[in-house]
């Protein structure tokens, strides 16, 4: 759980004095874990976007995540997908899911970073090891479909039984398993229950 700092955000002085300290940030709980753009509590407060980009600057990736969809939407700031794609990136690489799977979507779109199935594959995967649901059932179908990793339905049936058990993607996710399950033999379908039961999350993030 990320921590509230209430210290000063400390920056590089151009003068002698070398370090100078500015305005006290705003608690980082001022901003609302969505997973749409973070919305400060003060929405009209022109210091918003530079607050979030100094949590972001210090590690939080919360503010990372937040930061890359402010980006990616343009909402405050002027649309710019390689620096959505680059704090994506930063929170990606120390285990947020949803930036996870958010950078897997840029590399399927070539959106602000090059288009390559393979990395999109990869980051789905990061993502859906850590029980994101939605990666879950994204991985399943790029099992299905072959896109980016080889094509295995008993893989797909597999991820598509693990993103059924709750939320919005469960709902789809028991769709495409019954679906797909037919297709497969009765010993396809066993190993992958059993599998799926003795499934843990990768340690690290928590998914959301």
């Amino acid at each position: 759980m990320l921590k509230k700092f209430h210290a000063c955000w400390l920056l590089l002085a151009l003068t002698a004095g070398g370090i100078a300290c500015a305005q006290p940030l705003v608690p980082l709980s001022e901003f609302t874990a969505t997973d749409t753009v973070a919305t400060p509590a003060s929405a009209q407060e022109p210091s918003a976007l530079s607050t979030l980009h100094a949590y972001a600057e210090m590690g939080h990736l919360l503010a990372q995540y937040q930061l890359a969809q402010r980006y990616y939407n343009g909402d405050g700031v002027a649309r710019d997908l390689p620096q959505a794609a680059m704090w994506f990136q930063r929170a990606a690489d120390s285990g947020e899911p949803r930036s996870q799977l958010a950078l897997a979507q840029l590399h399927a779109k070539g959106e602000g970073v090059a288009r390559s199935e393979r990395w999109a594959a990869y980051w789905t995967r990061q993502a859906a090891e850590s029980g994101f649901r939605e990666a879950q059932l994204q991985l399943g179908r790029l099992y299905e479909r072959g896109q980016g990793v080889n094509k295995d339905e008993s893989e797909a049936y597999f991820w598509y039984y693990l993103a059924s058990d709750g939320g919005w993607s469960g709902d789809e996710a028991l769709r495409e398993r019954e679906r797909l399950g037919p297709q497969l033999t009765h010993v396809q379908r066993t190993s992958a229950r059993y599998a799926a039961f003795h499934w843990r999350p990768r340690q690290g993030m928590v998914a959301p």
